[in-house]
């Protein structure tokens, strides 16, 4: 079962964690191009409603009793390759409460230092150790 995500704009922060890591890497990978991106993620999660019934945003766990984990697909701007095959991903923190979406992780396929199949050992492993938040 899918939760239920308040109908309003959330805000959207993007955590010093990933502005400091793999974003920059796409900065310098798809320059212009990585505003425009950026941009558009958080346009598409302030209303993060409309993403429930597609298949770009996967919630993972509960991170605590008000929010919860989830893990968004997205595409580079102007490029013909969609979110879900295009490897790119945001590990998201989600409240309700507040509403506020906050941006852990920004990484592509490319930055996983684990074999195959390792992905989601990967990012838990990252978002335990730097915000402490444990997701079985």
């Amino acid at each position: 079962m899918r939760p239920l995500f308040i109908n309003q704009k959330y805000s959207v922060i993007f955590d010093e964690y990933a502005e400091k890591h793999y974003i920059k890497d796409f900065e310098k990978k798809y320059k212009t191009r990585w505003e425009i991106t950026r941009q558009s993620i958080i346009d598409t999660l302030e209303r993060l409603a409309n993403l429930v019934e597609t298949n770009y945003l996967d919630v993972i766990c509960n991170s605590n009793s008000s929010s919860c984990l989830a893990k968004f697909d997205f595409k580079i701007a102007k490029t013909n390759v969609s979110p879900k095959t295009s490897g790119n991903r945001c590990i998201l923190e989600i409240c309700n409460q507040k509403p506020e979406v906050r941006v852990l992780l920004v990484y592509c396929k490319d930055h996983i230092d684990r074999p195959t199949g390792q992905e989601t050992v990967w990012w838990k492993e990252i978002v335990k150790n730097q915000f402490g938040l444990d997701c079985c």
